[in-house]
């Protein structure tokens, strides 16, 4: 008999995957009541045939985080439950082939040493001590990851089923979810054909299904379904429980003991989307894929000379099954915008047995706190642009995401599918001029000018051009194709909400521009923007490329009800950012309007003309130096940019790369890497743009931190070996010991060697001047390089320059 579903639970989970167990048992655990729900058998989607692989280090720091943690779950949990997980951490292995991958390699430990990882270089003699099968043939070196291992996908899910069972959660089988029952745009509970089960929060945990679950609900998650190959051998001599994991990523391979045999998985290049007509199939449950053998032949013959005795074994069975992969590689985790208390867990990269058990428990500790209790900027699934959610391009971006898992990991990565969708109006003529793109968002973004882009961890031949780009913005001049996210808050109460939402005094005149933050109530950076005052109740809200979609979420639900409306109007206007010392002299030949200092200060805006076209120049910058955004109707954009390039002593076009060098030697915060919703501005340094004579969310959090200290704080570095470059998420030694990690990286062309931004432990008893003037190293491709801090700007501190 059929269990009767319960009338109400605090939270109904879709999709009983490795990722919907983990929440529920994480929720359950904690007391709340929950209900799962499951189409056909749980882990009959895309858990039951993953590979099991774990490992601790991931790409971001929050997704190590997710990951060892459970590991460490999973170690623990047969005891707790009474299931045998068919976990072993018997370590895994990476052989590397070229002298770039041993770079990446190197880097990827120093990375996890920063994350508290274990992970070490081993010799060529120690890989073959570790997996006596292996050749070593055209090795250059090795790395040893002792904390990672395997598990069986069922056992595991299974296992924190019974946990969440034990602990009070109602697990249904063989019930699908027709669909969210939605009312006054919340989500209330789901509907079954046996009934209507109502729920505070419903969580979309569905796997390759989120993508269409969600669209039926008018949802946005993009994400798709891939073919993801592995065999397995007959029964090998010498394949021993106690085998490491093995990858060979220069080979696209990975190889796992599988009960005396081998099971060989492949992450290849030429990777390919799953695409059934009618789209997934209604009876889909324990499938599998037809397998394209030839499309595993590379593959299959390097691993034959890898592991020789691959060539008198034979192969027990070729597998393929979908797996779900996400256009930038991160998985989704959080609330999702346009319905309220509707959640979504999905689009793990092949990694959800790895990742599954810790983004369960912060999710579920998200659900009960009602705020971030982890920093999950990365996978915060608020980042999702509702646009890019086509089936061709999430199923070209799935195949590329999973063609790069063991590609090489290059620190300017450009990928190339599915390109040239977001352009600004400048585009056609930025490309003529030798633009070398970038994509955020979908937006095209000039990096730099000129050579073709090359990769490499050392210094490129168009390091030149970089170099001569930030040169002009510091000592001549530059222009930027800049792209923002633009929002216009307009209604009679707009100035009272405006100021409830940000820490700087809003109540500033027309024509005034306002640098400041919006957080929640835990103090917290949830937008880093600058808002333009147009009128007494319309306000111009602006934010990068990259934190568009977030910043319309946050406004969007913090307003909701206000009577004060948010629109987005991105594509309303197009910028261009000129920049440089000669700024002022050279756009005065182009307008009418008084730009002198006096008549045009630091921090205002004015509507004015350049040439015939109507513009609205903003004095502000982000690189440091005296200069105006240009902010255009889209009509008239191509006008503004030919009268700027045709006139006498143009400035040099300048890219981001520019912008980024620039704007770390000034100390500039960038949301998302230095700063976001789990930061303060008192960690930050950022307590200058909070007026607390206002009120505003987020201020009692940010003053009892004033009042109580920091644990952490965020410092400029130097590196003082100018040969040493750096990228992002290098560790931070203090007195030989790791106290923190780089958010932020460049080379700094003016400072001389390379400069970055990290936040660094501050002990009890230091004050800021103690912190800055220890002793600092970063590490840099194995070794530690020494550096110099600073709390202030290491470039123009005073920012003299900029308002000059």
């Amino acid at each position: 008999m059929a269990k009767s579903l319960p009338q109400d639970v605090q939270v109904a989970i879709v999709g009983g995957g490795i990722v919907g167990c983990a929440t529920a048992y994480h929720l359950a655990k904690a007391g709340w009541s929950v209900a799962l729900f499951e189409r056909k058998k749980l882990t009959s989607g895309t858990t039951w045939h993953a590979a099991g692989l774990v490992s601790e280090t991931q790409g971001v720091p929050v997704m190590t985080a997710l990951a060892k943690y459970g590991l460490d779950l999973m170690e623990s949990l047969e005891d707790e439950t009474g299931q045998n997980t068919g976990f072993k951490r018997n370590g895994s292995m990476t052989l590397a082939l070229t002298d770039a991958r041993m770079e990446e390699l190197r880097r990827k430990v120093d990375y996890a040493h920063g994350c508290g990882i274990r992970a070490e270089e081993i010799s060529v003699a120690e890989a073959l001590e570790r997996w006596p099968l292996l050749s070593a043939h055209d090795a250059k070196g090795a790395f040893w990851f002792p904390g990672d291992g395997y598990t069986n996908p069922i056992d595991t899910t299974m296992a924190l089923a019974k946990g969440a069972r034990t602990n009070g959660a109602q697990i249904f089988e063989d019930t699908k979810v027709e669909r969210v029952v939605i009312e006054g745009g919340r989500a209330i509970g789901v509907e079954t054909a046996q009934g209507l089960v109502r729920a505070e929060h419903v969580v979309n945990a569905t796997g390759m299904w989120a993508r269409e679950f969600g669209l039926s609900h008018g949802v946005q998650v993009p994400l798709h379904y891939t073919n993801h190959y592995y065999v397995v051998t007959d029964p090998i001599e010498g394949v021993t429980g106690d085998l490491p994991v093995l990858r060979v990523m220069d080979e696209y391979a990975y190889y796992k003991e599988d009960a005396g045999k081998l099971l060989i998985g492949c992450s290849e290049p030429n990777a390919t989307p799953w695409l059934p007509e009618g789209g997934l199939p209604e009876a889909f449950e324990f499938d599998e894929l037809p397998c394209d053998e030839e499309h595993l032949y590379p593959v299959l013959e390097a691993a034959m000379e890898r592991v020789p005795a691959l060539a008198e074994s034979g192969i027990r069975k070729f597998f393929n099954g979908p797996e779900c992969f996400t256009p930038d590689a991160k998985h989704y985790l959080g609330p999702v915008t346009e319905v309220k208390g509707l959640w979504v867990a999905a689009g793990f990269n092949s990694t959800g047995i790895q990742n599954g058990p810790g983004a369960g428990k912060a999710l579920a500790e998200w659900i009960m706190a009602g705020h971030m209790t982890m920093d999950l900027t990365d996978v915060d699934a608020r980042r999702i642009v509702p646009a890019l959610n086509a089936r061709s391009y999430t199923a070209t971006k799935a195949a590329e995401t999973l063609g790069h898992a063991y590609a090489m990991h290059w620190p300017y990565l450009r990928k190339t599918e599915a390109r040239g969708l977001r352009r600004t109006p400048y585009y056609g003529h930025l490309k003529a001029a030798g633009a070398q793109f970038g994509s955020a968002n979908g937006w095209e973004r000039p990096l730099y000018y000129g050579r073709e882009m090359t990769d490499g961890f050392g210094r490129e031949p168009w390091f030149d051009d970089w170099k001569a780009e930030h040169e002009a913005l510091r000592n001549d001049l530059g222009m930027i194709d800049l792209t923002f996210g633009r929002f216009i808050v307009d209604g009679q109460g707009a100035e009272a909400q405006m100021q409830l939402l940000c820490g700087a005094n809003m109540a500033v005149e027309p024509g005034a521009l306002v640098y400041t933050h919006m957080f929640n109530e835990q103090g917290g950076i949830e937008a880093d923007v600058t808002v333009a005052r147009l009128s007494g109740t319309r306000f111009m809200v602006m934010a990068s490329a990259g934190a568009e979609p977030q910043t319309e979420s946050w406004l969007k639900t913090q307003l909701e009800g206000s009577g004060v409306s948010v629109v987005n109007v991105t594509a309303s206007e197009a910028t261009l950012a000129v920049m440089g010392p000669r700024s002022r002299t050279f756009l005065q030949g182009l307008t009418g309007a008084d730009l002198s200092n006096e008549a045009f200060p630091f921090g205002s805006f004015q509507n004015l003309h350049l040439g015939h076209c109507p513009v609205r120049a903003q004095r502000i910058t982000y690189v440091g130096e005296l200069g105006w955004e240009l902010h255009v109707p889209a009509e008239f954009a191509q006008a503004v940019f030919e009268a700027v390039m045709t006139a006498e002593g143009a400035p040099r076009l300048c890219g981001g790369m520019a912008v980024d060098s620039c704007r770390i030697e000034k100390g500039f915060r960038h949301w998302g890497h230095d700063i976001g919703p789990h930061d303060s501005p008192v960690e930050s340094g950022l307590v200058f743009a909070c007026d607390f004579a206002t009120e505003f969310t987020g201020k009692a959090a940010i003053e009892a931190k004033r009042a109580e200290g920091t644990a952490s704080r965020l410092l400029s570095f130097k590196l003082e070996d100018p040969e040493a470059l750096i990228f992002g998420k290098e560790p931070v030694l203090r007195d030989g010991r790791i106290v923190g990690r780089l958010t932020s990286a460049s080379y700094g062309w003016t400072a001389g060697s390379a400069v970055g931004l990290g936040y660094v432990a501050k002990e009890e008893g230091m004050t800021l001047k103690d912190l800055a003037d220890s002793g600092y190293e970063v590490m840099v491709n194995g070794r530690a390089v020494k550096a110099t801090a600073s709390t202030r700007p290491l470039y123009d501190p005073a920012m003299a320059r900029a308002r000059s």
